[in-house]
Parts: structure tokens; sequence; C-alpha cells
């Protein structure tokens, strides 16, 4: 679909709607922007009416670019290869037999494929997870802007040292195509990092972006309870030789905090068992935390969902992440909503989209250049089509494509 340009370097977009995030949701409007995606403005369309105005109507919703805080690109090549709702241990374990026999060639052609289809359907901007440097050649290559979480984990002490190294290795290899303050060490949950090596993790990655896997099953909330349940029992197929956890008779995320700084910015990822205490901790402790529901994975995996109505009563800031290919269908922002809608339908549509545009950008430290039509911003433009435009419902068939894209 091609926008008419005008005389005057400017699109003049108009849609059945137009939902800004920062501002009032517009009708009978016009979208202004210049031909470098830099937004002018939204205007009544009687205000740009006259010849020298080309003005191109589409039939739907137009609304910024989404921002995907959580994705796995270099799992794309495991689609359709783990049976769905046996819970997250028989997921993890069969993850650990498939990926050793996915071929190199066909992870590249799947993460290229996947990351298209992501881009295509309004994806402007990704935080992704790498435990390799498989994602690194496209990652090279793409404009598409990444910010890549360099994943650590290993509950042996002993080889912390070992570990760490070997991530501030792979993280040079991304900084040679990347900024490098696009490129963190992260954490991958709160279970699966020996003290030591969380230590040297929360040192390094104390002025940059982290992100953790966090609560995703009872499993966890066990683990530190009293060191007992499916993680344990993984833990010890993993390191034999490692002494027995004794729990820490706290929450998962209160028996990691000490090692950060309370002003680290820090994304929780899936939340799935998150209750009221969880929540009220991290709120109180960390004062820059992002919440980031990936709904679909939820229930290809464990086939549930968090209480989100809880972390909207709690004003948490929520995003939203699409996981993998291994855990999902597809890498689009727009399924996660139409998931958390059908499930929780009382949730306004506005409202749902700035978990998937602004507080993404938020998080990224890139709000004053993506997630809303503000002036100035160069947020890229999404349509949603075959939505319920009287009730701004999505439907099973609504659609997003990407009709102009951002520029970071």
């Amino acid at each position: 679909m091609n926008v008419t340009y005008s005389n005057h370097s400017m699109q003049y977009l108009s849609a059945d709607c137009i939902i800004p995030i920062e501002g009032a949701t517009a009708y009978n409007s016009v979208l202004a922007v210049n031909d470098d995606g830099t937004i002018d403005g939204i205007f009544d369309k009687n205000e740009l009416s006259g010849s020298m105005y080309e003005i191109r109507h589409y039939n739907g919703i137009l609304c910024p670019g989404f921002v995907n805080t959580h994705c796995h690109l270099e799992l794309s090549g495991i689609e359709g290869l783990i049976p769905e709702g046996k819970g997250l241990d028989a997921f993890v374990r069969k993850l650990e037999s498939v990926r050793k026999s996915a071929s190199v060639s066909n992870i590249l052609k799947a993460i290229e494929n996947a990351a298209y289809k992501m881009e295509q359907a309004g994806i402007i901007a990704t935080a992704d997870i790498a435990n390799g440097n498989t994602s690194l050649d496209f990652k090279s290559k793409s404009r598409h802007y990444f910010h890549t979480f360099v994943e650590v984990f290993g509950s042996d002490p002993k080889y912390a040292d070992t570990i760490f190294e070997k991530a501030m290795d792979l993280k040079k290899q991304f900084e040679t195509h990347q900024p490098s303050d696009t490129v963190s060490i992260t954490p991958h949950a709160t279970y699966s990092l020996s003290e030591k090596l969380m230590m040297l993790v929360a040192i390094a990655g104390k002025d940059s972006l982290l992100s953790i896997h966090h609560q995703e099953n009872d499993d966890e909330n066990l683990f530190f309870e009293d060191g007992s349940g499916p993680l344990a029992a993984r833990r010890k197929a993993f390191n034999p030789d490692l002494q027995k956890f004794q729990g820490t008779k706290k929450r998962p995320l209160e028996s990691i905090a000490g090692h950060f700084d309370t002003f680290q910015k820090l994304l929780l990822v899936h939340n799935t068992v998150s209750g009221q205490k969880d929540i009220s901790f991290a709120e109180q402790y960390f004062k820059n935390i992002f919440w980031c529901l990936c709904p679909n994975a939820n229930l290809y995996i464990e086939n549930r969902l968090p209480d989100i109505d809880l972390f909207r009563a709690n004003g948490c800031k929520i995003t939203l992440g699409t996981d993998s290919l291994a855990s999902n269908h597809q890498l689009s922002i727009l399924e996660e909503i139409k998931t958390i809608q059908n499930h929780f339908p009382h949730i306004p549509l506005t409202e749902l989209l700035s978990w998937g545009t602004i507080n993404g950008a938020k998080f990224l430290g890139l709000e004053h250049t993506l997630g809303s039509f503000a002036k100035g911003k160069c947020p890229g433009v999404v349509l949603i089509e075959k939505a319920d435009i009287q009730t701004l419902k999505l439907k099973p068939e609504t659609t997003s494509q990407l009709i102009i894209p951002a520029h970071v």
C-alpha cells in the first residue's frame, strides 16, 4: 500500500480513527507526517480541506509503531517443535534437546524470516535475548532497532568468572555492530545464577538496562521458599556436585534484589504468578521497574495468564513481549493485545496499545523518539485493519501492518 506524497514533502493520512497514545483518540482527523517519518501533528480534517492537501484515507486505526520488550530471535528455528501446555519444566528440558539439533543455516534463515514478519506487522524496536551469536549476522545488516541482552546463567559459583568472561566476549561481538549502550549482560532468571555470578552481572549492568525472567510459574516460589520442587531437581540434574539450595524463605525478587542498585532500570518478564506481595516489594525497592507480559507464551507453556488487573491496580508500568517462536505461533504485539483483550475485555484498547508502544519505548529510553504521535517524534505508523471501530475492540481477523517506518 503506497502512501501519496504531496508537493509539500508531507504525507497526510486519515483513518476511521487515530490513536496517538499521548492524547485523545482522534476521529475525522488527519495525521501529518514529514517524508523522513517525523510527526508534524494531528489536524481536524476541516483544517486541511482544499486541493493542496492530498489526503490518503485508510479503513482502520492508525497508531504508532510497536515496541517488543521480550524476544528470543535465536530460537526462531524451533517453531512448532515443542508441544504446548506441558508446563515450564517440560518446555525447558525439550528446548535443551531441540536446540542442539538445529542447523546454523536453518537458524539464520529462520531469524531473518521471523524478524521480517515481525517488522511487517508493525514492531519497530525489539529487546532481544542472546545466548550466542546467531542473531549477530542479521542484526548487523538490519535497520531495525535492537537492544541485545546477552543472557547468563550458571548455578555453580566456581564457574562464575568463566561464564561472565564468555558473556563479556559475546557482548563485545555485538558491540562491533550495535552501539555499546544497546547491548547489556543480563541474568536469565532469579533462580539460575549463583550468588557470585548474579553479583558480577549486577555490577556490570548498573548503568545499563537489565531484563530478567520472573515468576513464570509456581516452581520459582517453591524453590526460594525451601529449595524444593522441579527447579531444585533440574538444578541437581545440571549440577550433580552442587550443594542443595536451602531456600531463602523470601519471594524470588526479594531474594536477589540486594545485589542491585535501587535505581537499576529493570524489566521483569512473564510475572505469571506474581501476587500483591511481589508487586509491593518490587515497586518499593526499585525506582525504575517495568513489567513485561508475554500472554501467548504463557498460554503456550503453562496455559495460564498473569492477574493483569492486579498490575493495573498497582499502577505498574506494563510492557508487552512476544517471547520466541519456540513458545509462540508468531512474533506480533497485535496478537498479544488480542489475547489480553479476549481474557480481559474490560481493558480499553487505548491502554493496551500504550503498553505495546510508549511504555516499551520508555523502558528502552526511546520515549523522545518512539511510542506516540507527538510532534517531532519518528515512531513509525501502523495500520490496524478489520477492528470494530465503534467499540474499539479487536476481532480474530484484525491485522496490523507498518505503513511508515520509524527512525531512531
